[in-house]
């Protein structure tokens, strides 16, 4: 049950202030208008090409008969597992947890004219920026951005300052979220309203790293309070403030001094439920307004209630790895590989196994729908034809002593049977049909991640991939030639200069033309895809308006774009 909002509950804060604070309060030097314009410096070299464009401002304009007011009641599947943003990868916690109460240097564009998923940047606590070196980098910070009217912030503004602190402290070695800063070289508050980035090497995504729902900037003085934010308390700048939250529930008020667009609500009644069936009854019965859960939920309830809203956003949920390891024979041949691949057909074994919940993908982490080929399209022709497979099992001279291990984690997502393992076993009946000879071996989660994913000790394997939230890293980390997680043993020129190339292209249209062809070398070569990428399915009632709910990016930010409409 949705507790009721406890609108005095900030105050608590100030019993827990008991240590002197770090800074001075500062008062603003006014309430302007922020610039709509970015200011890019002329490349002085090549190197200069490194950074992408994100654009100031680009959200859509609200609808004309927006209403304000209203708790948006919703549920989701898990609960956060803490408050401290910078010390989790949880996208949970920076989407529907602490995370949505904080203001970024950057955001991501949400919005009905934007197409989801979408990882487009675009300033957030910056109103400008400039390149003023090639790897040197100014920011502009808004002045009408300020901290709760609570001590110990007492309401002050955001300055550059507390940018420098957040992202030395996201920083630290060893936390989980510092790889998203590496190539940061150091942060200079140059003025309260002006902050200085400098990098150790080009990179096309500083922006996109920037926006991610962890970046987040947190105050010094209420980190001094008990030393670590993972219990609280959580006070930013953003559009919600945190009133309460458990391992059931979170509530959130507006923020009423938030310099952005919105929120156009009072609040959020966010619980947290696991059983798929039960948040979508939510909806049915209108005991809460909007809710995520799966397509056989969804398609359920339009069959009863046909006026409910629904949409579909790809690439998040659950998916399905496959990789092949080319170091070893006689998988080091792709004649071979491709033979693994042609022997068994993805689409069919999703559709059985997963219940459609999954689709078939090369797997890039790409912030662009177009940067994404259609697999269907594309490769289907890799896939399902038993036939040309067995012919060239033939050809390679296989014989009963090559046998094949498939590796197999076991995640243990379903109550009656683990479905990453019935995904290798039709995996290896498809192989054997083609003339292999294969056996499945079940590994636990750790052995799987620590042993398999991370070591290469594996001929086939099937399994969850941890999480990745930059493509650049992923491209280098998996697939280059000196990739530490290149387990698949392969070596390709021609990818590495792709890699490279994207990795620091200015220019977004070519650098998504360069991932087309990144897609293209590691499909043709035979070496790991995604037989599943999922999606995130969300119902809600028709009252509910502008809802995208695109989290692309551990992000939050579509909620400050949904209202309740009265009518």
């Amino acid at each position: 049950m949705i507790r009721p909002f406890r609108t005095q509950s900030l105050v608590a804060l100030v019993a827990l202030v008991a240590v002197p604070v770090a800074f001075a309060a500062c008062t603003s030097e006014g309430d302007p208008t922020p610039t709509a314009t970015v200011e890019v410096a002329t490349p002085t070299s090549s190197t200069a090409t490194a950074t992408p464009q994100p654009t100031a401002t680009s959200t859509a304009p609200p609808s004309p008969d927006l209403t304000t007011g209203g708790v948006l009641r919703f549920a989701v599947k898990q609960a956060p597992p803490h408050q401290d943003v910078h010390q989790s990868v949880s996208s949970v916690l920076a989407t529907w947890g602490a995370g949505i109460t904080y203001s970024r240097l950057f955001k991501f564009q949400r919005g009905p004219s934007v197409a989801a998923p979408s990882r487009i940047p675009e300033c957030d606590l910056c109103t400008a920026w400039r390149q003023t070196g090639p790897l040197e980098f100014e920011f502009d910070i808004r002045e009408d951005a300020f901290w709760p009217d609570l001590p110990p912030l007492n309401g002050r503004r955001v300055t550059a300052a507390d940018i420098v602190f957040s992202y030395q402290r996201q920083m630290t070695p060893g936390w989980p979220n510092a790889g998203l800063l590496s190539n940061v070289r150091e942060i200079v508050a140059v003025e309260d309203n002006l902050l200085r980035i400098s990098l150790e090497s080009p990179d096309a995504e500083l922006f996109e790293k920037l926006a991610d729902g962890r970046s987040v900037v947190v105050a010094e003085e209420i980190v001094q309070l008990s030393g670590d934010l993972v219990d609280g308390p959580t006070v930013g700048s953003g559009p919600w403030l945190l009133e309460g939250i458990s391992q059931d529930d979170a509530t959130f008020i507006a923020n009423r001094s938030y310099y952005g667009e919105g929120p156009h609500l009072d609040g959020l009644a966010i619980q947290f439920i696991e059983q798929d069936s039960t948040r979508a009854a939510g909806v049915r019965a209108d005991i809460l307004d909007f809710a995520e859960t799966t397509p056989a939920e969804v398609q359920s309830a339009l069959e009863r209630f046909p006026e409910l809203r629904t949409m579909e956003i790809g690439r998040s949920g659950a998916r399905v790895e496959l990789a092949i390891n080319a170091t070893r024979s006689p998988l080091d041949s792709r004649a071979v590989r491709q033979a693994v691949f042609l022997s068994w057909d993805p689409e069919v074994a999703m559709t059985d196994i997963w219940d459609s919940e999954l689709t078939p993908s090369v797997g890039l982490n790409v912030s662009e729908p177009s940067w994404e080929p259609d697999f269907e399209t594309e490769f289907s022709g890799l896939f399902g034809d038993g036939e040309r497979a067995r012919g060239l099992v033939q050809d390679a001279g296989l014989t009963a002593e090559d046998i094949l291990r498939i590796s197999v984690g076991e995640f243990g997502e379903t109550g009656d049977a683990d479905r990453y393992v019935l995904t290798a076993r039709s995996l290896a009946e498809a192989m054997t049909s083609a003339g292999f000879e294969v056996m499945v071996e079940r590994v636990t989660t750790r052995s799987f991640a620590d042993d398999v994913w991370l070591q290469g000790n594996y001929d086939i394997f099937v399994g969850a991939p941890p999480p990745v939230s930059s493509l650049s890293g992923q491209l280098f980390s998996t697939y280059h030639s000196d990739g530490p997680w290149n387990t698949s043993g392969f070596s390709n020129s021609r990818l590495d200069e792709l890699i490279e190339q994207q990795a620091v292209e200015l220019d977004r249209q070519r650098r998504g033309e360069l991932l087309l062809e990144i897609h293209d070398e590691i499909m043709g070569e035979a070496l790991r895809f995604y037989p599943g990428i999922g999606s995130q399915h969300w119902l809600w009632q028709p009252r509910v308006r502008d809802v995208v709910p695109d989290t692309s990016g551990a992000s939050g930010d579509f909620l400050s774009r949904i209202w309740i409409s009265r009518e």
